[in-house]
């Protein structure tokens, strides 16, 4: 090598152990940046491949790794070279993937469960880039590893099979678990140091596995790839030119309000719930729209479970709508959960009685 190109890598190799954490945050930040400007569709077919290859080196890196640590693997001098920078690269696949999976759960996200499913995801994405995590180094990245597995079949198989539920989860989960067992007895089965593979492998990916099957069973895991996109309360519906045209009735500096969040209603007045979800194409599945009342004495009572059948393709949404003729006063909640019972959107809002006569101004919404 030219004595100024090993002079530059003389530098280079100093400012990163003199900078290790930040260069380290800086990596993680330029594979979310890239992640962000490159993430397309959830159900694009180059993201699925970039997905796979990612997680493929991922999984080599830590094989690699873990025959180090057991010392059944020597490392060429080109291979030394390489492996000293081989931190830079696992972090910014671990950015990358993890950084697709938080904004892939938080679109499907709805109930305060999956926010903390969420929030532990981001925060292991965080921790993960600072030494104090660091230190348990193989074990969390075989925990983050599993995750990125998990995740990933998480959203395969309903965008492959077209509908979400049991079957297309257990599918993910067993092929995680196929997967694991593979490269297990392909991999490390015949070396020894039982322990070293048990508390850094084995119990690290089981525990992961375990908390997917716990957290679909509670609906901690939102229920990617179904998304709403948009969600309001309206006067009326009408199909103009291809668009649903809601009317609602809230001034204007109420930015927040989704339609009339605060509906005064008047003699014949209809409820009507319009919503849009995405979901990937080829998709055919079911949702229910579930309206409950706040009642005095007996609380969030159930009055009406619509069922909504969705199809994908739309980046819009796929648009549908429930509407209530008969209603009471008070608190009223409209719950949109998919047909395996995972919560993806809701909205509330209060009813109450309009007994004046004078003209109402209504503004329009397009879906």
């Amino acid at each position: 090598m030219p004595e100024y190109l090993q002079s530059y890598k003389t530098r280079i190799l100093d400012f990163y152990q003199r900078n290790e954490v930040l260069v380290s945050v800086s990596v993680f930040v330029a594979g979310f940046v890239f992640d962000l400007l490159t993430l397309g569709r959830i159900d694009d077919l180059l993201n699925l491949v970039q997905q796979a290859i990612y997680i493929i080196i991922l999984g080599s890196v830590l094989i690699c790794e873990i025959k180090i640590k057991l010392g059944v693997m020597t490392l060429s001098e080109k291979g030394k070279r390489f492996w000293e920078y081989h931190d830079l690269v696992v972090h910014f696949l671990f950015g990358s993937l993890l950084s697709a999976y938080t904004i892939f759960y938080y679109t499907s996200a709805s109930a305060l469960t999956s926010f903390m499913f969420i929030s532990l995801l981001a925060g292991l994405m965080l921790a993960n880039e600072f030494p104090r995590f660091q230190k348990f180094g193989l074990p969390v990245r075989v925990i983050l590893f599993s995750i990125c597995i998990l995740s990933y079949f998480a959203f395969f198989y309903p965008i492959l099979m077209g509908h979400v539920g049991p079957i297309p989860f257990w599918l993910g989960f067993l092929t995680s678990m196929v997967f694991f067992y593979i490269v297990w007895k392909l991999q490390l089965e015949k070396f020894k140091g039982p322990e070293l593979l048990k508390k850094h492998v084995i119990i690290p990916a089981l525990s992961v596995h375990l908390v997917f099957l716990l957290g679909y069973y509670t609906s901690l895991i939102p229920p990617v790839p179904v998304a709403v996109k948009k969600i309001g309360v309206y006067y009326s519906l009408e199909k103009v030119n291809g668009d649903y045209i809601g009317t609602y009735d809230h001034p204007v500096w109420k930015f927040w309000s989704k339609g009339s969040q605060d509906f005064k209603a008047r003699p014949g007045d209809k409820v009507t719930i319009i919503l849009s979800i995405f979901s990937p194409a080829r998709f055919n599945d079911q949702v229910f729209l579930k309206w409950y009342h706040d009642s005095e004495k007996a609380g969030w009572t159930l009055h009406d479970n619509i069922p909504m059948t969705i199809m994908g393709g739309r980046d819009e949404g796929f648009r549908g709508f429930g509407t209530k003729a008969n209603f009471e006063d008070g608190n009223w909640r409209v719950v949109v959960e998919t047909s395996d019972q995972r919560e993806v959107g809701r909205i509330n809002f209060t009813i109450s009685r309009d007994d004046t006569v004078e003209p109402r101004t209504f503004r329009q919404d397009i879906f």
